[in-house]
């Protein structure tokens, strides 16, 4: 089997992974596809997971359906799983292309050597399997989020499935960054990698993940994976220090 066929296989079912382990409060079947919502917070939560064939009827016509009974806009989760003529119909009925994502992976064991280097330093990291209201404070401080979206991020923390854990990172007491990380199937997915833009490029996010990868590997995972913008260089310069490799690419259309 082709590198490029192990990567492709990767990538589909990773994507169902990423999706179960940021679950919203919604979820509704259109055929293979996944209609969900989550009061509007995180453009992944208010998505169509568009991944595998057409559903049948007029698809279009009951996607913009459901997101207009909840007040939404429409939006699909472009992927390479997706049918290869959604994009072209999208553009056509006027759906505009709001980010651009990658999807990366990686073994953990070349991870976990890689990142050794971050184990070094006075920073503590901190992990707890449960939701404490100090890290959620410290998250949406660090991301400049309002207090509006706090119930929209309860939501989802809540609701990932364990094993799960919640990292911080302190120096004299101070916190510098979070992160979380959530296993299924052998797979590590870490996300909300958020470090206090007064500490950035100060190898703090590299001491998270360092955390992260270790309590992955001891609780069972095999392979890492997370999804990232893909204009974020400083991140992406990270991840492929650490031996993370795209697998796949994604974006989203939005009914403006």
């Amino acid at each position: 089997m082709s590198r490029q066929t192990v990567r492709a296989e990767w990538a589909g079912r990773i994507e169902q992974l990423a999706a179960s382990g940021w679950p919203s409060r919604e979820l509704e079947s259109l055929g293979a596809w996944k209609l969900r919502t989550n009061g509007g917070v995180t453009t992944r939560a208010n998505s169509v997971l568009a991944a595998g064939p057409f559903p049948a009827g007029d698809w279009l016509r009951e996607v913009e359906r459901f997101y207009r009974e909840r007040g939404l806009p429409s939006c699909f989760h472009v992927s390479d799983s997706s049918p290869k003529e959604l994009d072209e119909l999208l553009a056509a009925a006027g759906y505009e292309i709001s980010m651009n994502c990658l999807l990366l992976a990686a073994p953990i064991r070349e991870v976990l050597h890689r990142s050794a280097i971050y184990e070094l330093g006075e920073a503590k990291v901190t992990l707890a399997v449960q939701l404490e209201e100090q890290w959620m404070n410290d998250f949406l401080r660090m991301e400049g989020f309002p207090e509006e979206r706090r119930g929209g991020y309860l939501s989802i923390f809540t609701a990932m499935p364990a094993p799960k854990t919640f990292a911080a990172i302190y120096e004299a007491g101070e916190p510098l960054g979070v992160a979380t990380v959530v296993i299924e199937e052998g797979w590590a997915g870490i996300s909300n990698v958020v470090v206090d833009p007064r500490h950035r490029r100060k190898g703090v996010a590299g001491r998270l993940l360092q955390a992260l990868v270790s309590w992955a590997a001891e609780n069972g995972a095999e392979g890492l994976y997370l999804q990232v913008l893909a204009g974020n260089a400083p991140a992406l310069e990270l991840y492929s220090k650490l031996g993370f490799e795209a697998i796949s690419a994604y974006h989203y259309r939005v009914h403006k």
